[in-house]
Protein backbone atom coordinates (compact mmCIF):
# COMPACT_ATOMS: atom_id res chain seq x y z
CA UNK A 1 0.00 0.00 0.00
CA UNK A 2 2.81 2.45 0.83
CA UNK A 3 4.56 1.72 -2.46
CA UNK A 4 1.36 2.50 -4.41
CA UNK A 5 0.95 5.89 -2.71
CA UNK A 6 4.56 6.85 -3.47
CA UNK A 7 4.08 6.17 -7.16
CA UNK A 8 1.07 8.52 -7.27
CA UNK A 9 2.84 11.32 -5.39
CA UNK A 10 5.99 11.48 -7.54
CA UNK A 11 4.32 12.24 -10.91
CA UNK A 12 1.95 14.75 -9.25
CA UNK A 13 4.90 16.62 -7.78
CA UNK A 14 6.74 16.69 -11.10
CA UNK A 15 3.62 18.05 -12.91
CA UNK A 16 3.25 20.85 -10.36
CA UNK A 17 6.86 21.93 -10.84
CA UNK A 18 6.38 22.10 -14.64
CA UNK A 19 3.20 24.25 -14.35
CA UNK A 20 4.96 26.66 -11.96
CA UNK A 21 7.88 27.10 -14.36
CA UNK A 22 5.56 27.82 -17.30
CA UNK A 23 3.59 30.37 -15.29
CA UNK A 24 6.71 32.24 -14.33
CA UNK A 25 7.82 32.39 -17.95
CA UNK A 26 4.39 33.81 -19.03
CA UNK A 27 4.50 36.53 -16.36
CA UNK A 28 8.01 37.45 -17.39
CA UNK A 29 6.95 37.82 -21.04
CA UNK A 30 3.96 40.01 -20.09
CA UNK A 31 6.11 42.27 -17.93
CA UNK A 32 8.73 42.56 -20.67
CA UNK A 33 6.01 43.55 -23.17
CA UNK A 34 4.92 46.53 -21.05
CA UNK A 35 8.43 47.58 -20.05
CA UNK A 36 10.27 47.08 -23.32
CA UNK A 37 10.27 50.88 -23.83
CA UNK A 38 10.82 51.57 -20.16
CA UNK A 39 8.29 52.02 -17.39
CA UNK A 40 5.30 54.23 -18.44
CA UNK A 41 4.57 57.41 -16.44
CA UNK A 42 1.03 58.79 -16.30
CA UNK A 43 -0.21 62.17 -15.08
CA UNK A 44 -3.56 62.59 -13.39
CA UNK A 45 -6.69 62.44 -15.56
CA UNK A 46 -9.17 65.37 -15.41
CA UNK A 47 -11.49 65.26 -12.43
CA UNK A 48 -14.37 66.36 -14.69
CA UNK A 49 -15.11 68.15 -17.96
CA UNK A 50 -18.11 70.38 -18.64
CA UNK A 51 -19.05 71.46 -22.17
CA UNK A 52 -21.45 74.35 -22.94
CA UNK A 53 -22.51 74.67 -26.61
CA UNK A 54 -22.72 77.81 -28.71
CA UNK A 55 -23.09 78.63 -32.40
CA UNK A 56 -20.37 76.56 -34.09
CA UNK A 57 -18.34 76.65 -30.90
CA UNK A 58 -17.96 74.84 -27.57
CA UNK A 59 -17.01 76.23 -24.18
CA UNK A 60 -14.86 73.72 -22.24
CA UNK A 61 -14.32 73.80 -18.50
CA UNK A 62 -11.71 71.22 -17.47
CA UNK A 63 -11.32 70.51 -13.75
CA UNK A 64 -7.61 69.72 -13.12
CA UNK A 65 -6.58 67.44 -10.27
CA UNK A 66 -3.79 68.32 -7.82
CA UNK A 67 -0.99 66.65 -9.83
CA UNK A 68 1.65 69.42 -9.99
CA UNK A 69 3.28 67.95 -13.12
CA UNK A 70 0.33 68.90 -15.36
CA UNK A 71 1.28 71.81 -17.65
CA UNK A 72 -0.84 71.38 -20.79
CA UNK A 73 -3.49 69.28 -22.41
CA UNK A 74 -5.48 68.54 -25.54
CA UNK A 75 -9.04 67.99 -26.70
CA UNK A 76 -9.30 65.65 -29.66
CA UNK A 77 -11.77 63.47 -31.50
CA UNK A 78 -11.22 59.72 -31.64
CA UNK A 79 -9.88 59.91 -35.18
CA UNK A 80 -7.89 63.06 -34.35
CA UNK A 81 -9.58 64.97 -37.19
CA UNK A 82 -10.01 67.71 -34.60
CA UNK A 83 -7.27 68.52 -32.08
CA UNK A 84 -7.12 71.55 -29.81
CA UNK A 85 -4.19 72.02 -27.46
CA UNK A 86 -4.29 74.20 -24.35
CA UNK A 87 -1.93 75.29 -21.60
CA UNK A 88 -2.52 74.81 -17.90
CA UNK A 89 -1.57 77.75 -15.72
CA UNK A 90 -2.36 76.96 -12.13
CA UNK A 91 -3.82 79.50 -9.76
CA UNK A 92 -4.22 76.98 -6.94
CA UNK A 93 -1.89 74.33 -5.55
CA UNK A 94 -4.70 71.81 -5.38
CA UNK A 95 -7.63 71.27 -7.72
CA UNK A 96 -7.93 73.95 -10.40
CA UNK A 97 -9.90 74.71 -13.58
CA UNK A 98 -9.03 75.61 -17.14
CA UNK A 99 -11.58 77.28 -19.42
CA UNK A 100 -11.38 77.80 -23.18
CA UNK A 101 -13.66 78.14 -26.22
CA UNK A 102 -13.04 76.25 -29.45
CA UNK A 103 -14.52 76.91 -32.89
CA UNK A 104 -15.84 73.74 -34.47
CA UNK A 105 -18.32 72.76 -37.18
CA UNK A 106 -21.88 71.70 -36.37
CA UNK A 107 -22.34 68.02 -35.55
CA UNK A 108 -22.17 65.28 -32.91
CA UNK A 109 -18.77 64.66 -31.35
CA UNK A 110 -17.06 62.19 -29.02
CA UNK A 111 -14.01 63.80 -27.44
CA UNK A 112 -10.98 62.62 -25.48
CA UNK A 113 -9.65 65.23 -23.04
CA UNK A 114 -6.01 64.50 -22.16
CA UNK A 115 -3.70 66.20 -19.66
CA UNK A 116 0.11 66.20 -20.09
CA UNK A 117 3.34 67.24 -18.38
CA UNK A 118 6.43 68.87 -19.88
CA UNK A 119 7.88 65.45 -20.72
CA UNK A 120 4.74 64.74 -22.81
CA UNK A 121 3.56 62.09 -20.38
CA UNK A 122 -0.22 61.90 -20.81
CA UNK A 123 -3.19 61.07 -18.65
CA UNK A 124 -5.74 58.39 -19.32
CA UNK A 125 -8.27 60.04 -21.72
CA UNK A 126 -11.43 61.54 -20.26
CA UNK A 127 -14.22 60.70 -22.70
CA UNK A 128 -17.16 63.09 -23.21
CA UNK A 129 -19.81 63.58 -25.90
CA UNK A 130 -21.25 66.89 -27.11
CA UNK A 131 -23.42 68.40 -29.84
CA UNK A 132 -22.33 71.50 -31.76
CA UNK A 133 -25.20 73.66 -33.06
CA UNK A 134 -25.12 75.79 -36.19
CA UNK A 135 -26.88 76.53 -39.48
CA UNK A 136 -28.94 73.34 -39.62
CA UNK A 137 -30.26 73.87 -36.10
CA UNK A 138 -30.99 77.51 -36.91
CA UNK A 139 -32.85 76.61 -40.12
CA UNK A 140 -35.12 74.17 -38.26
CA UNK A 141 -36.32 76.77 -35.75
CA UNK A 142 -39.81 78.22 -36.18
CA UNK A 143 -41.33 81.32 -34.65
CA UNK A 144 -44.44 81.22 -32.50
CA UNK A 145 -47.45 81.21 -34.76
CA UNK A 146 -50.67 83.22 -34.66
CA UNK A 147 -53.74 81.00 -34.72
CA UNK A 148 -56.01 83.86 -35.78
CA UNK A 149 -56.54 87.61 -35.58
CA UNK A 150 -59.91 89.24 -35.02
CA UNK A 151 -59.88 92.81 -36.24
CA UNK A 152 -62.22 95.65 -35.33
CA UNK A 153 -61.93 99.27 -36.33
CA UNK A 154 -60.14 100.36 -33.15
CA UNK A 155 -58.33 97.18 -32.09
CA UNK A 156 -57.13 93.77 -33.19
CA UNK A 157 -57.20 90.62 -31.09
CA UNK A 158 -54.13 88.44 -31.68
CA UNK A 159 -54.57 84.83 -30.59
CA UNK A 160 -51.26 83.02 -30.26
CA UNK A 161 -50.43 79.46 -31.22
CA UNK A 162 -48.33 77.06 -29.18
CA UNK A 163 -44.89 78.12 -27.96
CA UNK A 164 -42.16 76.35 -29.97
CA UNK A 165 -40.03 73.93 -27.98
CA UNK A 166 -37.05 75.68 -26.42
CA UNK A 167 -38.32 79.21 -27.08
CA UNK A 168 -37.36 81.69 -24.36
CA UNK A 169 -39.17 84.84 -25.47
CA UNK A 170 -41.48 86.16 -28.19
CA UNK A 171 -40.80 89.69 -29.44
CA UNK A 172 -43.76 91.13 -31.33
CA UNK A 173 -43.19 94.19 -33.55
CA UNK A 174 -46.03 95.82 -35.47
CA UNK A 175 -47.18 98.98 -37.22
CA UNK A 176 -49.55 101.14 -35.21
CA UNK A 177 -52.34 103.25 -36.75
CA UNK A 178 -49.81 105.99 -37.58
CA UNK A 179 -47.44 103.56 -39.29
CA UNK A 180 -44.91 103.70 -36.43
CA UNK A 181 -43.32 100.39 -35.45
CA UNK A 182 -44.06 99.29 -31.89
CA UNK A 183 -42.41 96.40 -30.01
CA UNK A 184 -43.57 94.36 -27.06
CA UNK A 185 -42.54 91.11 -25.39
CA UNK A 186 -45.14 88.36 -25.20
CA UNK A 187 -44.56 85.93 -22.30
CA UNK A 188 -44.86 82.22 -23.08
CA UNK A 189 -47.83 82.03 -20.71
CA UNK A 190 -49.87 84.61 -22.67
CA UNK A 191 -52.24 83.25 -25.31
CA UNK A 192 -53.90 86.50 -26.43
CA UNK A 193 -52.70 90.05 -27.06
CA UNK A 194 -54.99 93.03 -27.69
CA UNK A 195 -53.51 95.77 -29.89
CA UNK A 196 -55.49 99.00 -29.56
CA UNK A 197 -53.73 100.92 -32.31
CA UNK A 198 -52.84 99.11 -35.51
CA UNK A 199 -52.52 99.77 -39.21
CA UNK A 200 -54.98 97.79 -41.33
CA UNK A 201 -52.88 95.51 -43.51
CA UNK A 202 -49.76 96.78 -41.72
CA UNK A 203 -46.65 94.68 -41.23
CA UNK A 204 -45.77 92.71 -38.13
CA UNK A 205 -42.75 90.62 -37.11
CA UNK A 206 -42.51 87.74 -34.66
CA UNK A 207 -39.05 86.92 -33.31
CA UNK A 208 -38.34 84.06 -30.93
CA UNK A 209 -35.07 83.38 -29.10
CA UNK A 210 -33.96 79.84 -28.33
CA UNK A 211 -31.31 78.08 -26.22
CA UNK A 212 -30.55 74.55 -27.41
CA UNK A 213 -29.53 73.52 -23.88
CA UNK A 214 -29.86 75.11 -20.47
CA UNK A 215 -26.13 75.87 -20.27
CA UNK A 216 -25.72 77.10 -23.86
CA UNK A 217 -23.48 80.16 -24.12
CA UNK A 218 -25.40 81.69 -27.05
CA UNK A 219 -29.01 82.02 -28.15
CA UNK A 220 -30.47 81.44 -31.59
CA UNK A 221 -33.41 83.28 -33.14
CA UNK A 222 -36.21 82.67 -35.59
CA UNK A 223 -38.05 85.52 -37.35
CA UNK A 224 -41.29 85.44 -39.31
CA UNK A 225 -43.12 88.28 -41.04
CA UNK A 226 -46.86 88.70 -41.43
CA UNK A 227 -49.41 91.44 -41.91
CA UNK A 228 -52.44 92.54 -39.97
CA UNK A 229 -55.80 91.74 -41.59
CA UNK A 230 -56.56 94.03 -44.52
CA UNK A 231 -60.14 94.43 -43.29
CA UNK A 232 -62.00 94.54 -40.00
CA UNK A 233 -65.49 93.79 -38.74
CA UNK A 234 -67.87 96.68 -38.65
CA UNK A 235 -69.39 97.20 -35.24
CA UNK A 236 -72.60 95.16 -34.96
CA UNK A 237 -74.01 97.64 -32.45
CA UNK A 238 -73.94 100.41 -35.05
CA UNK A 239 -75.70 98.46 -37.82
CA UNK A 240 -79.46 98.75 -38.23
CA UNK A 241 -81.90 97.11 -40.60
CA UNK A 242 -83.73 99.43 -43.00
CA UNK A 243 -86.91 98.24 -44.68
CA UNK A 244 -87.38 99.91 -48.06
CA UNK A 245 -90.36 99.25 -50.35
CA UNK A 246 -90.39 95.65 -51.69
CA UNK A 247 -87.66 94.61 -49.16
CA UNK A 248 -87.99 91.39 -47.21
CA UNK A 249 -89.77 91.95 -43.92
CA UNK A 250 -87.73 92.86 -40.86
CA UNK A 251 -89.96 90.80 -38.60
CA UNK A 252 -89.73 87.64 -40.68
CA UNK A 253 -91.58 84.47 -39.64
CA UNK A 254 -91.13 81.29 -37.61
CA UNK A 255 -88.99 83.00 -34.96
CA UNK A 256 -86.37 85.75 -34.98
CA UNK A 257 -86.23 89.08 -36.79
CA UNK A 258 -83.85 90.72 -39.22
CA UNK A 259 -82.35 92.63 -36.27
CA UNK A 260 -80.82 89.37 -35.04
CA UNK A 261 -78.85 89.16 -38.28
CA UNK A 262 -76.49 91.89 -37.04
CA UNK A 263 -76.41 91.28 -33.29
CA UNK A 264 -72.98 89.62 -33.33
CA UNK A 265 -74.21 86.22 -32.16
CA UNK A 266 -75.37 83.06 -33.86
CA UNK A 267 -78.24 80.99 -32.56
CA UNK A 268 -81.12 83.36 -33.25
CA UNK A 269 -82.19 83.27 -36.91
CA UNK A 270 -84.25 85.18 -39.43
CA UNK A 271 -86.66 83.10 -41.48
CA UNK A 272 -88.58 84.28 -44.53
CA UNK A 273 -92.35 84.46 -44.50
CA UNK A 274 -94.36 82.72 -47.19
CA UNK A 275 -94.59 85.92 -49.23
CA UNK A 276 -92.99 86.96 -52.50
CA UNK A 277 -91.00 89.74 -50.83
CA UNK A 278 -89.41 87.33 -48.34
CA UNK A 279 -88.80 84.32 -50.56
CA UNK A 280 -86.13 84.11 -53.27
CA UNK A 281 -85.43 86.46 -54.92
CA UNK A 282 -85.39 89.01 -52.06
CA UNK A 283 -83.69 92.26 -50.97
CA UNK A 284 -82.52 93.39 -47.50
CA UNK A 285 -81.18 96.87 -46.70
CA UNK A 286 -78.86 97.97 -43.85
CA UNK A 287 -77.54 101.21 -42.36
CA UNK A 288 -73.89 100.48 -41.39
CA UNK A 289 -73.87 103.35 -38.88
CA UNK A 290 -70.64 104.65 -40.43
CA UNK A 291 -69.39 105.45 -43.91
CA UNK A 292 -67.02 102.60 -44.65
CA UNK A 293 -64.98 101.11 -47.45
CA UNK A 294 -66.76 97.75 -47.54
CA UNK A 295 -64.34 94.89 -48.25
CA UNK A 296 -66.10 91.71 -47.20
CA UNK A 297 -69.33 89.96 -46.32
CA UNK A 298 -70.10 86.87 -44.27
CA UNK A 299 -73.21 84.75 -43.75
CA UNK A 300 -73.56 82.26 -40.93
CA UNK A 301 -76.09 79.57 -41.77
CA UNK A 302 -79.01 78.84 -39.51
CA UNK A 303 -77.33 76.76 -36.82
CA UNK A 304 -80.25 74.44 -36.21
CA UNK A 305 -81.07 73.39 -39.77
CA UNK A 306 -81.58 74.14 -43.42
CA UNK A 307 -78.17 75.39 -44.60
CA UNK A 308 -79.23 74.86 -48.21
CA UNK A 309 -81.38 78.00 -47.85
CA UNK A 310 -78.20 80.14 -47.76
CA UNK A 311 -77.82 82.23 -50.96
CA UNK A 312 -76.04 80.45 -53.78
CA UNK A 313 -76.42 83.49 -56.00
CA UNK A 314 -76.35 86.93 -54.41
CA UNK A 315 -75.25 90.55 -54.83
CA UNK A 316 -74.05 93.38 -52.54
CA UNK A 317 -74.93 97.01 -53.36
CA UNK A 318 -73.94 100.30 -51.72
CA UNK A 319 -75.06 103.94 -51.59
CA UNK A 320 -74.63 107.02 -49.40
CA UNK A 321 -78.09 108.52 -49.79
CA UNK A 322 -81.47 106.84 -49.33
CA UNK A 323 -83.37 109.83 -50.68
CA UNK A 324 -85.15 108.52 -53.74
CA UNK A 325 -83.26 105.21 -53.42
CA UNK A 326 -86.39 103.02 -53.42
CA UNK A 327 -86.19 100.48 -56.24
CA UNK A 328 -88.81 98.52 -58.13
CA UNK A 329 -89.93 95.04 -57.10
CA UNK A 330 -87.35 92.33 -57.90
CA UNK A 331 -90.07 89.66 -58.08
CA UNK A 332 -91.73 88.59 -61.30
CA UNK A 333 -95.42 89.57 -60.99
CA UNK A 334 -96.42 86.46 -62.91
CA UNK A 335 -94.24 84.03 -60.92
CA UNK A 336 -92.86 85.78 -57.80
CA UNK A 337 -90.65 82.89 -56.58
CA UNK A 338 -89.09 82.19 -60.00
CA UNK A 339 -85.84 83.88 -61.00
CA UNK A 340 -86.74 85.84 -64.09
CA UNK A 341 -83.51 87.15 -65.63
CA UNK A 342 -85.34 89.92 -67.44
CA UNK A 343 -86.87 91.15 -64.18
CA UNK A 344 -83.47 90.87 -62.40
CA UNK A 345 -81.78 92.92 -65.14
CA UNK A 346 -84.50 95.57 -64.96
CA UNK A 347 -84.12 95.76 -61.16
CA UNK A 348 -80.36 96.23 -61.50
CA UNK A 349 -80.81 99.01 -64.05
CA UNK A 350 -83.31 100.74 -61.76
CA UNK A 351 -80.93 100.38 -58.77
CA UNK A 352 -78.12 102.04 -60.73
CA UNK A 353 -80.47 104.83 -61.77
CA UNK A 354 -81.41 105.38 -58.12
CA UNK A 355 -77.76 105.82 -57.04
CA UNK A 356 -76.90 102.25 -55.96
CA UNK A 357 -73.47 100.77 -56.87
CA UNK A 358 -72.98 97.03 -57.27
CA UNK A 359 -70.07 95.94 -55.05
CA UNK A 360 -70.25 92.19 -55.45
CA UNK A 361 -71.96 89.65 -57.71
CA UNK A 362 -71.59 85.95 -56.78
CA UNK A 363 -73.22 83.24 -58.87
CA UNK A 364 -71.76 79.97 -57.63
CA UNK A 365 -71.62 79.87 -53.84
CA UNK A 366 -72.01 76.34 -52.43
CA UNK A 367 -71.00 76.97 -48.82
CA UNK A 368 -73.74 77.21 -46.22
CA UNK A 369 -71.56 79.45 -44.03
CA UNK A 370 -69.15 81.57 -46.02
CA UNK A 371 -67.04 84.72 -46.06
CA UNK A 372 -66.34 86.54 -49.32
CA UNK A 373 -64.05 89.35 -50.41
CA UNK A 374 -65.40 92.54 -51.97
CA UNK A 375 -63.21 94.49 -54.39
CA UNK A 376 -64.36 98.01 -53.60
CA UNK A 377 -62.48 101.30 -53.56
CA UNK A 378 -65.29 103.64 -52.45
CA UNK A 379 -67.01 104.16 -49.09
CA UNK A 380 -70.72 103.69 -48.39
CA UNK A 381 -73.11 104.12 -45.47
CA UNK A 382 -75.92 101.91 -46.72
CA UNK A 383 -75.70 98.44 -48.22
CA UNK A 384 -78.15 96.01 -49.74
CA UNK A 385 -77.91 92.23 -49.76
CA UNK A 386 -79.81 90.77 -52.72
CA UNK A 387 -80.52 87.04 -52.53
CA UNK A 388 -81.38 85.81 -56.02
CA UNK A 389 -81.47 82.04 -55.40
CA UNK A 390 -80.52 79.60 -52.66
CA UNK A 391 -77.97 76.80 -52.63
CA UNK A 392 -80.84 74.32 -52.78
CA UNK A 393 -84.17 74.42 -54.57
CA UNK A 394 -86.22 75.73 -51.64
CA UNK A 395 -87.55 79.24 -52.21
CA UNK A 396 -87.48 80.05 -48.48
CA UNK A 397 -84.50 81.70 -46.86
CA UNK A 398 -83.08 81.56 -43.34
CA UNK A 399 -79.73 82.30 -41.70
CA UNK A 400 -78.28 83.34 -38.33
CA UNK A 401 -75.92 86.22 -38.96
CA UNK A 402 -74.69 88.82 -41.46
CA UNK A 403 -71.22 90.34 -40.93
CA UNK A 404 -69.82 93.27 -42.90
CA UNK A 405 -66.09 94.01 -43.19
CA UNK A 406 -64.32 97.23 -44.14
CA UNK A 407 -60.77 98.45 -44.67
CA UNK A 408 -61.42 102.08 -43.76
CA UNK A 409 -63.94 104.30 -42.00
CA UNK A 410 -64.39 107.95 -42.85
Amino acid sequence: MKKYKLNIWIPTFVLSIIILILACETQTETYNEYTKDGEKTYVGTPDSVIIAPGNKKLDFTVVINADPKITNGAVQTKDKSFVYEFNVTRTNSGQDTVNFIVDIEEGDYNFDVILKDDANNASIPYEINSVVYGDNYQAALTSRGISNMKALYNQVEVNWGNVPSGALTTIFSYEDADGVMQTLEVPNTVSQTIIESYKVGGSLTIENTFKPTENAIETFSSISNRTFPDKFKLDFAQINTVELPFDASITGCYGGTADTLTDGATGAFWHSCDTAADQYPWVMSFDLGVTAKVKGFRIDKRSSCCGDRTPGRYQIWGTNDLTGAETQDIDDPAAPTVVNETVIAAWEADAVAKGWVKLSDVNNNTEETFESEIDNAASYKYVRVVGISGIGTNVNANFDEFTFFASEIE
